[in-house]
């Protein structure tokens, strides 16, 4: 049996589509997807480093250069941010899938679908957050959707706010997702799966904390 991939449906119908998704025989319209869902977080990053979130560096140096090269640092920081946006679209569809995929017989492309089914989750995050910064200035550490206000509150440590930072409603969400199908697919105990789940996602979040907490800027 065929059974084309549909992201939204299976995002929003999980009973629905992890019964289509372990019975499917093939699963086309895999790689086109992952191309797009890709080239959309690049896209969102751009997006919102044209409204310079993230680029609060470049605006101390606003009165100690010109404004043709504070224009040119901004394009610069741009670029750097799609870049970004498209390696972070390829990492969080293919590190879990690969992940998972090594700790089972399933066949790869039916682990992708299921991170298609993630990667809008993150987008939508990302997207959220693109008015708040701008509107009320809040930058990702403050994030209403994430326990990183509350880290400010109960420790001074970096690390681990930018830590508890990554961890939001919508991170709960993804685990709550591959959960489902992963138990479904894989057929092992739902602790067992519940743990490899965690793990990598875990692995994401300290990941994802390291890179927020270097000072890149500093570095260069």
């Amino acid at each position: 049996m065929n059974n084309r991939v549909e992201v939204l449906r299976g995002l929003l119908n999980y009973n629905y589509y992890t019964y289509k998704l372990r019975d499917s025989e093939h699963v086309p319209g895999v790689w086109k997807k992952t191309t797009l869902l890709i080239l959309l977080s690049g896209m969102v990053f751009g997006v919102s480093a044209y409204f310079g979130i993230g680029s609060e560096y470049l605006s101390k140096q606003l009165t100690s250069v010109s404004r043709a090269e504070y224009e040119m640092q901004k394009l610069l920081f741009m670029i750097g941010q799609t870049i970004l946006g498209l390696f972070f679209g390829g990492v969080m569809i293919f590190l879990p899938a690969l992940f998972f995929w090594t700790l089972s017989d399933i066949e790869l492309k039916k682990m992708l679908a299921v991170q298609l089914f993630v990667m809008p989750v993150l987008i939508l995050e990302k997207v959220l957050l693109i008015p708040l910064a701008v509107l009320l200035g809040l930058t990702e550490i403050s994030s209403p959707f994430s326990l990183g206000i509350i880290a400010q509150y109960i420790t001074g440590n970096e690390f681990m706010i930018h830590l508890l930072a990554t961890m939001s409603i919508f991170k709960i969400w993804i685990v709550f997702i591959e959960y489902k199908y992963l138990k479904m697919l894989m057929e092992r105990s739902p602790k067992i799966i519940l743990i490899i789940v965690i793990s990598i996602n875990l692995l994401i979040w300290l990941f994802a904390a390291l890179f927020s907490f270097i000072q890149f800027e500093k570095i260069l």
